[in-house]
């Protein structure tokens, strides 16, 4: 920390924008010809020793003069009328910093039902004014996320709430949550699309909507400083964002965003995905949270070994299998419903200060919260085995306790048809164990898998598929490569692996910088797609989650 001498001082400099790193993606700041979104902390200074939740600030704000703004922030009524200009209400240093604004010549407001009293808005800025068009199916389902939110958490905690959204493609996508706004980055034709068929759920809308509860309103014990130089403690993370994982898709679900089945089939990926990853094996859920910093950024070699930040998605595992325990321990007369709205509930509806928490909570609180709604399960136990200790058994028990089991069949769903147009390459990670980019470009292997065991490598790229399906005989034993039948393709991969039944292998020819050289996959197993199938006799609890309050 400098040394800065008594009195009133200026500080003036320029802060580069749109060049954020791999961790301050959704905490920078993005310029465009016809918008920005600004993040206040690339752009302030503040005593060392102040206290977030008392130093108070007056900030202010120029911009183009036919350009509009959107924040969480109030404006100052008495100094308003300046084209360009923008003076916000004196607030904390806290709720600056939790308080990003987005500025454009095309921004389009689409209010919304007010929640608990609080006024909701959805802003969003981007290269054209077709880009900021939001169907208005969309903005019901939105809406109605909004009402099935508050039958889970209690009340809409704060005064207001702004959906603050860029869409561009020549930005990265994030969403951060703020107490009284989220930030959010979608490519530039996202609305134009979201009621088509190429459309998606936008679940990040729902995920950073609930972090108002679970994060701005309550948060984990030592993440949170009075300062913004202080290390926050993380290993609870899988509660802050595993909670929030699992619950944006169950939303999705009730509130019409996803249909039943995207629900399933976006369970089912994350299971058989989570099953197949061999990091579980030495590095823990925890773990991840606690490396958070680290993790973050994509791996070109061996992800799978190391992890990425799974207290996302593995996290959001545990939570679903809190709530199948609780609801098949109940009779369904409880659920994880109930253990978040005794959780996460206000104190008040919309009169929560934005910007620090009212609460924190510990391990033990979340334990002891669990074991409130149903004292049948050893909560600790559970906590331990699937957050805290590296898994030996890849399987999970969840599809069981959902009333499932989960199978691999040789065809796709029209779902997942959907996923390999989209992914554009080939991901036969359930097969022969590795995925590559639409040229061939070997980007994940399984480690143990047949692949690995054929000694293919990242940055690999696969030239030529040999053996097709007119082969109608395996290959014999130690038996020469066959020629190359199809140059590489997406398509072509999945047939040749798809012969392996009746082939008994898959050839490959593989260029390795300068080299090249013909890679036979011991494999006979033909395609694998995951699926949830429902087991007779038993509950259908997947169909009382996702069914709407």
């Amino acid at each position: 920390v400098p040394s800065v001498p008594a009195g009133d001082l200026t500080v003036r400099f320029s802060y580069i924008a749109n060049q954020p790193a791999v961790n301050s993606r959704s905490s920078d700041t993005y310029g465009a010809a016809t918008f920005g979104g600004i993040n206040w902390n690339n752009v302030l200074v503040y005593p060392a020793h102040a206290d977030r939740a008392s130093l108070m600030i007056a900030p202010s704000l120029r911009f183009p003069s036919d350009w509009k703004d959107a924040s969480g922030l109030e404006f100052n009524q008495r100094r308003q009328g300046l084209p360009g200009f923008r003076l916000y209400a004196p607030v904390t240093l806290a709720e600056l910093v939790d308080s990003p604004v987005i500025i454009g010549q095309h921004l389009r407001t689409h209010p919304m039902q007010p929640r608990a009293g609080a006024p909701h808005f959805l802003h969003a800025v981007g290269a054209t004014p077709a880009q900021v068009e939001l169907p208005e199916a969309r903005l019901k389902k939105f809406e109605e996320m909004h009402r099935q939110s508050e039958l889970i958490f209690g009340p809409f905690p704060y005064s207001r709430y702004h959906y603050l959204i860029l869409l561009d493609d020549s930005l990265p996508g994030f969403g951060l949550e703020h107490a009284t706004s989220t930030y959010i980055s979608m490519r530039g034709d996202r609305f134009q699309k979201a009621e088509t068929g190429d459309g998606d759920p936008m679940s990040v809308v729902p995920h950073e909507y609930i972090h108002a509860w679970c994060g701005k309103l309550v948060a984990p014990a030592g993440l949170l400083h009075p300062n913004y130089h202080t290390p926050g403690r993380t290993e609870l993370l899988w509660v802050y964002e595993g909670l929030v994982s699992y619950y944006d898709e169950v939303l999705c679900a009730r509130s019409g965003l996803m249909s039943p089945d995207e629900f399933r089939h976006s369970l089912t990926g994350s299971i058989a995905g989570y099953e197949l990853n061999a990091g579980r094996r030495w590095r823990s859920v925890e773990d991840t949270a606690l490396a958070m910093r680290f993790l973050r950024a994509p791996s070109d070699s061996w992800e799978d070994l190391r992890r990425r930040q799974d207290y996302y998605g593995e996290g959001a595992l545990f939570w679903a299998t809190a709530d199948a325990v609780i609801r098949a321990g109940t009779d369904g007369a409880r659920s994880l419903d109930d253990f978040a709205l005794a959780f996460f509930r206000p104190n008040s509806p919309a009169g929560e200060a934005p910007g620090v928490p009212i609460r924190t909570y510990t391990r033990e609180d979340v334990v002891n919260a669990l074991s409130a709604v149903y004292a049948g399960h050893d909560w600790d136990a559970l906590i331990r085995d699937m957050i805290e200790s590296p898994q030996d058994e890849p399987a999970f028990e969840l599809p069981a306790r959902l009333g499932y089991k989960l199978e691999w069949l040789p065809e796709p769903t029209e779902l997942q048809k959907k996923d390999e147009r989209a992914d554009r390459g080939a991901n036969l990670r359930s097969s022969i164990g590795l995925r590559t980019d639409a040229d061939g470009k070997i980007i994940s292997i399984v480690p143990g898998s047949p692949a690995d065991r054929a000694k293919l490598g990242y940055a690999q790229r696969i030239l030529a598929v040999g053996r097709d399906a007119s082969a109608d005989a395996p290959a014999p034993p130690n038996a020469p490569p066959a020629p190359f039948a199809r140059l590489f393709s997406p398509g072509a991969l999945r047939d040749a692996v798809k012969a392996s039944l009746t082939v008994g292998a898959v050839d490959l020819l593989i260029a390795e910088g300068d080299l090249i050289r013909q890679v036979r996959i011991e494999y006979a197993g033909g395609l694998r797609y995951p699926r949830l199938v429902r087991v007779e006799g038993s509950p259908d609890l997947l169909a009382a989650i996702e069914a709407p309050r």
